[in-house]
């Protein structure tokens, strides 16, 4: 009521944009797999996936966030696997991105490069650990303000794909562990 008496005071809705410090936490689930060609066939591993990741960043040009990325998604006692040796799959990244925001209608697009590191775990519970690779993120989704129209608080959903290319595991096996993951993600962010 008071932005209808004075003017000034109102809040225009296209008004709001991002711009200084960012931070941003997404939790999401979804479909991954992993897998390892070896000379004696191929070791994979799939099913349902967990996936969680923290930016931080702030903004190059106004709606323009560069951050860094600490994230991981997991296959854990996965649906399926053709080996023994294969049960669960764990991928770790630590990179650098950049997320634009399209206003007013704040829809988003992301990119992170990573560098990646994979544990797989037999049903016995024997871990092993891959050489580090590199990693790929691709997102884009929709965030909503919460409170007024220029709130620094988001809230979003979104769609996130990951590829993972990591070293072998041990000096026997000269093939990559390939990680690859679709999920929905759910944001909170603060800008």
């Amino acid at each position: 009521m008071t932005g209808l008496l004075n003017p000034e005071l109102a809040v225009d809705p296209d008004s709001r944009s991002y711009s200084g410090f960012s931070l941003r936490l997404a939790v999401g689930l979804g479909l991954a797999s992993a897998k390892q060609n070896l000379a004696m066939g191929a070791t994979k591993v799939s099913g349902f996936d967990a996936a969680v990741s923290l930016d931080i960043g702030a903004t190059v040009i106004e709606n323009l966030i560069v951050y860094g990325r600490l994230s991981g998604f997991a296959l854990n006692h996965a649906n399926s696997s053709d080996s023994a040796n294969a049960g669960s799959a764990y991928f770790g990244l630590l990179g650098a991105g950049a997320r634009y925001h399209f206003m007013p209608i704040d829809w988003y697009a992301s990119g992170t490069l990573s560098l990646a590191a994979v544990s797989v775990t037999s049903d016995l519970g024997a871990v092993q650990n891959a050489h580090p690779g590199v990693g790929l993120e691709i997102e884009t989704g929709k965030d909503w303000v919460v409170g007024t129209g220029l709130d620094k608080r988001t809230i979003g959903l979104g769609l996130r794909f990951a590829y993972v290319r990591c070293g072998s595991i041990g000096n026997q096996n000269s093939e990559p562990w390939l990680g690859t993951a679709l999920s929905v993600v759910f944001s909170a962010s603060y800008n």
